[in-house]
């Protein structure tokens, strides 16, 4: 246990148990040897410092076999947000908000993938303020978007600043939009130019960058953390 928290980059017994909500007096005796646990507790541990829980238990070769952490395919890293109803500057989270989520296989293998929080309440049939959206880039396999799919819009101004908003793709008539599912009607749909026009680099460039795959809520992301599947994401 000792050399799983290590590695996941815990310097103390505490630290680990103050990160993911842990009684540490009771996790101290489990990480000493003092005190059992069962496969229970061991798939917690074993999820929070991305190891196999047999491995804990002592019930895969420990000598030959030392903890393996896994994959990042299965790590949805959240480090950004996006507006639901207006444009909001791009930007990474470089800081103490960036978290992963542990335990969440892509559905897409090898894709480019990642997580926002939503912004706004112009998709809030779909998506309440707060929820993650996990996506994925639109360039893997370079599948063109189709009516219905939720997708990420970026706006590039001729100045250069780079803005994001999510949004329901239409195509109606031969014309495209980019459409707001909420209960206010305030807001409008957005003309796009379509997934295959050329663009004048004089001008704003409007591009669908990512399709949105999954969402999770506030009430589920809370229960995440109470599991321990929440971490902060470490910065090298």
């Amino acid at each position: 246990m000792r050399q799983a928290r290590k590695a996941a980059g815990f310097d103390s017994a505490q630290e680990a148990a103050d990160a993911f909500n842990w009684n540490a007096p009771a996790y101290r005796h489990h990480e000493n040897g003092t005190r059992g646990f069962g496969a229970d507790a061991a798939k917690k541990y074993g999820r929070a410092f991305k190891v196999r829980a047999g491995w804990l238990l002592g019930l895969d070769h420990i000598d030959k076999d030392p903890a393996q952490p896994l994959p990042d395919e299965d790590r949805l890293v959240v480090n950004g947000s996006v507006e639901a109803g207006a444009w909001r500057i791009s930007e990474h989270w470089n800081d103490e908000r960036a978290y992963i989520i542990e335990g969440m296989p892509s559905p897409v293998p090898g894709a480019k993938r990642f997580g926002l929080v939503t912004v706004g309440l112009s998709m809030n049939e779909f998506y309440e303020p707060g929820s993650v959206l996990d996506c994925i880039s639109i360039f893997k396999g370079g599948v063109p978007p189709k009516s219905g799919d939720h997708v990420i819009v970026e706006r590039i101004r001729p100045d250069g600043l780079r803005e994001l908003t999510v949004k329901e793709y239409r195509e109606e008539n031969g014309d495209y939009w980019l459409v707001p599912r909420s209960t206010s009607p305030e807001f409008k749909p957005i003309p796009y130019p379509g997934p295959d026009a050329d663009q004048p680099t004089s001008a704003e460039i409007v591009q669908v960058i990512g399709f949105v795959i999954a969402s999770y809520p506030p009430r589920t992301l809370d229960l995440m953390r109470r599991m321990g599947l929440i971490k902060p994401l470490q910065q090298p």
